[in-house]
């Protein structure tokens, strides 16, 4: 833990944002070739870690600042929200690891495309959130992750119909009906930090 100086809090929304990012790419690549999942699927759970220790890292720091440039329960909301995202993407590496899926379903792919995107777009609103008084294009970017979210459900739902419908093997429908939700986790949190940016953005301009 750094100690001393007191840290900028939206430069480690931008890291946690990015550590997010990374978990999400290693997520789209864990897909594409599921023959060494447990490699991969470790991987992103040693990504997860640094997310975790950065989150620790907000509180010990926000336990002892006197000032912020925004709320506290702000801060806490931003930084645990980016968590939870990090941790859905490793719940679903972890599922597809533990469940022994061989092959992606297209749905499946397309969820993981939209988490990628969603992440990414989450990186670039960070930065913009360093200067969210004045900044033209984080407004933009806020409302594409909620719109990469929306196209998100309605991807979860023909998956849903597509898989009681069409498969025929009872244990895959079981599989991927627990691995498509935990797609939609991914995205609904990355939402939710979207939701806390612009809460913050309405309350101070």
């Amino acid at each position: 833990m750094r100690k001393g100086k007191e840290p900028d809090y939206f430069d480690l929304f931008i890291k946690a944002a990015s550590i997010c990012n990374r978990a999400a790419e290693g997520l789209d690549e864990l897909l594409d070739d599921l023959s060494d999942s447990h490699e991969k699927s470790n991987a992103i759970h040693e990504i997860e870690h640094e997310g975790d220790h950065l989150y620790h890292e907000v509180c010990y720091h926000l336990n002892r600042s006197f000032i912020t440039p925004i709320e506290r329960e702000d801060i806490m909301e931003i930084s645990r929200y980016i968590e939870n995202t990090i941790d859905s993407i490793d719940d679903v590496a972890i599922m597809l690891d533990m469940m022994s899926i061989e092959s992606a379903k297209k749905r499946g792919k397309g969820m993981v495309n939209l988490i990628t995107k969603s992440c990414s777009s989450l990186v670039a609103a960070a930065v913009e959130f360093k200067n969210f008084k004045k900044s033209k294009s984080l407004g933009p970017l806020l409302v594409e992750i909620n719109n990469i979210e929306e196209e998100g459900d309605a991807l979860f739902q023909s998956s849903m119909k597509g898989l009681f419908s069409k498969e025929k093997d009872v244990l895959e429908i079981v599989k991927w009906q627990e691995i498509y939700k935990s797609m939609e986790n991914v995205l609904d949190s990355c939402e939710a930090v979207a939701d806390a940016m612009e809460r913050v953005i309405i309350k101070n301009c």
